[in-house]
């Protein structure tokens, strides 16, 4: 009975990955054949996997129809994405506040990293890594990590902002946002927190939009064009 169970969650973990950085991507069909045959695994810890998948809207199951990636969810997404830049831009302000020259060093050293990636070649997952420690660097420095971990709870916003980064793939106009936000940060001027982090963490909607031709809207569900 361990055995079965540690298979399962080896089974989840693996395809909760592969869901949230679009390796497998939305509406991507999931068969519990081919997924025992992968995993080496009898019907039983591949259905409790995929049952735990579906438990938190990462899979949708239809009895004897499908079973398959769910779709990103842009209402979803996008409520997070306006609960984040309310919460954002205060604790932004905050941090502008407390920041001393350790910290600016801290957000410098994030954005050279950044900067040596896009003059060669990498994953997109690296670029999605730094991303996540600049701007978590103000929640954890402002101790509300709490904040943080639960914004990132949101599988439907979390996969659309992978969508950004992997298919999009715009680094520069985000790395340019990020030497902004530092600009800020440097000369303590607060005037623009909320309408910068509202481009900011609105972008990648937009480039979704505007720069995909329409090519990515068969991974949404609620999807409505225009809106952001």
């Amino acid at each position: 009975m361990a055995g079965q169970r540690d298979t399962a969650q080896y089974i989840f973990d693996t395809l909760k990955e592969e869901i949230l950085s679009l390796e497998l991507k939305p509406a991507d069909e999931l068969s519990e054949a081919e997924l025992c045959k992968r995993f080496d695994a009898s019907r039983t810890p591949v259905r409790t996997a995929i049952q735990r998948l579906s438990d938190i809207d990462l899979v949708e199951i239809a009895p004897y129809q499908y079973t398959r990636v769910s779709l990103i969810d842009f209402s979803a997404a996008r409520q997070m994405i306006f609960m984040r830049i309310v919460m954002e831009s205060r604790i932004l302000s905050d941090f502008i506040d407390r920041a001393n020259d350790f910290l600016i060093e801290d957000l410098e050293h994030i954005i050279r990293k950044q900067d040596i990636l896009l003059k060669g070649k990498f994953i997109a997952e690296d670029f999605y890594k730094l991303d996540t420690e600049f701007h978590s660097l103000f929640f954890r420095q402002m101790d509300v990590l709490e904040i943080w971990k639960l914004l990132q709870e949101s599988v439907h916003y979390t996969r659309l902002r992978m969508l950004d980064i992997v298919e999009v793939r715009d680094f520069l106009s985000i790395v340019e946002e990020h030497k902004k936000i530092l600009s800020m940060v440097r000369e303590k001027d607060k005037r623009d927190i909320s309408s910068l982090l509202e481009t900011h963490l609105n972008g990648g909607l937009v480039r979704i939009r505007e720069r995909s031709g329409g090519k990515y809207e068969k991974y949404f569900k609620n999807y409505k064009i225009g809106e952001i």
